[in-house]
């Protein structure tokens, strides 16, 4: 079988495993990217149809990599989020006072994905095989190898972005803590009449949070994205009714947002979980992103959490790299873990929390949730730290 040598393989083409082969190639590393999936079908990619939230330092840091350019005209500002607890009399309103700033961006997973893998393509220190299957993992004290249905691939860091069922993490041993939620999310992607304004709304119903998202128009209509939490059988039932009846369902719940709803383009479901891995790191491994850690959406900073690690990494790298040091030894490894553990572990616990508070029915909770939403709206210095907080700084 045909051994491949670099000093860097990434195993997953997920958004977070492509940022991360960026961060790498500008460095001069030599990196190959793997993945089971085949990077050339985007008729399979356009099946995914969620977006991602981009937080303000997120943006930044994609910036600072020479990508954001190439996507800020598919990305929606979002300069304004309105937070409702059961109903609008409960609200909290986030702006940013910074007008240069931005709360955040929404963009298609799909159109990310393809600008992604376009410009890898075009680097000569990047190599992407489709179509690789991992079936085993062998690390040394100064390399490390993977075994594919394939080929071997020999480097001297092996960087897991596999996502949440992570093959890395099976065949290595890294344990998890999880917590699977009794909740499924329904994610819609859809028409309608009312222009958001770059607006953004979480809405907590007693069933679970919903988001809106809204997205860079589609033709006459304005477009905008749902991710609605509700009990798994449910939502279950719902995704396999006809779309009228879906939004009828859904008017009834915004329609005081987005005015009628025009069309569904696309509808999935997902099951709610959040884990995160014993350690972010084994011998000559380190986990990113999902692979690492998952979180309850009702904050949407899952993929923003991912990105911290790769800018945790960026700098590690830069540093050994400056210093002619060797990346994915002993110390490099618990120097990331370091960097990226504790931030992971508050966000998993935080969420957690914030979700089970929010689903609470007895009235001393909605007493205590009514007079903190009342506390943060009319308190605009505490609002700031939670907006700053949220813009990823």
């Amino acid at each position: 079988m045909k051994e491949i040598e670099t000093e860097v393989a990434i195993i997953g083409s997920g958004l977070v495993g492509l940022v991360a082969a960026h961060c790498l190639s500008l460095l001069k590393y030599n990196v190959v990217i793997v993945d089971k999936k085949n990077l050339n079908d985007f008729k399979n990619y356009r099946k995914d149809i969620r977006t991602v939230a981009v937080s303000e330092g997120s943006k930044q840091f994609l910036d600072t990599l020479s990508l954001w350019n190439g996507i800020k005209k598919n990305a929606e500002p979002i300069k304004t989020i309105k937070v409702f607890d059961r109903d609008p009399s409960n609200k909290i309103l986030f702006e940013n006072l910074n007008k240069d700033k931005k709360l955040g961006y929404v963009i298609e997973n799909f159109t990310f994905s393809k600008f992604l893998i376009g410009k890898l393509k075009k680097k000569k220190n990047v190599k992407i095989f489709y179509n690789s299957e991992l079936y085993k993992i062998e690390t040394k004290l100064t390399y490390s190898k993977i075994y594919l249905n394939n080929k071997i691939i020999k480097s001297k860091l092996i960087i897991a972005a596999d996502g949440k069922n992570s093959a890395v993490r099976k065949i290595v041993g890294n344990k998890i803590f999880k917590k699977n939620y009794p909740e499924s999310a329904l994610v819609l992607n859809f028409l309608h009449e009312k222009n958001l304004k770059n607006t953004a709304y979480e809405i907590f119903y007693k069933t679970g949070p919903l988001a809106i998202l809204p997205m860079k128009s589609n033709k006459n209509f304005f477009q905008s994205s749902i991710i609605w939490s509700n009990k798994d059988l449910y939502v279950k039932k719902l995704i396999n009714c006809d779309n009228k009846f879906i939004i009828n369902i859904i008017n009834e719940k915004i329609d005081q947002i987005v005015g009628n709803i025009i069309k569904i383009n696309s509808k999935q479901a997902f099951p709610l979980s959040a884990h995160i891995n014993d350690n972010f790191i084994n011998n000559r491994l380190v986990y990113i992103g999902d692979s690492a850690h998952s979180i309850h959406p009702i904050a949407g900073q899952g993929w923003n959490l991912g990105i911290k690690d790769v800018k945790n990494l960026n700098l590690l790298c830069k540093k050994f790299y400056s210093q002619k040091d060797e990346i994915g030894n002993f110390t490099f490894c618990q120097k990331y873990n370091s960097l990226s553990y504790k931030n992971a572990f508050q966000l998993y616990q935080i969420t957690d929390k914030l979700n089970a508070h929010f689903k609470r029915k007895e009235k001393f909770y909605r007493i205590l949730s009514n007079t903190g939403f009342d506390f943060i709206e009319n308190n605009q210095s505490l609002k700031n730290k939670i907006t700053e907080y949220a813009m990823g700084f």
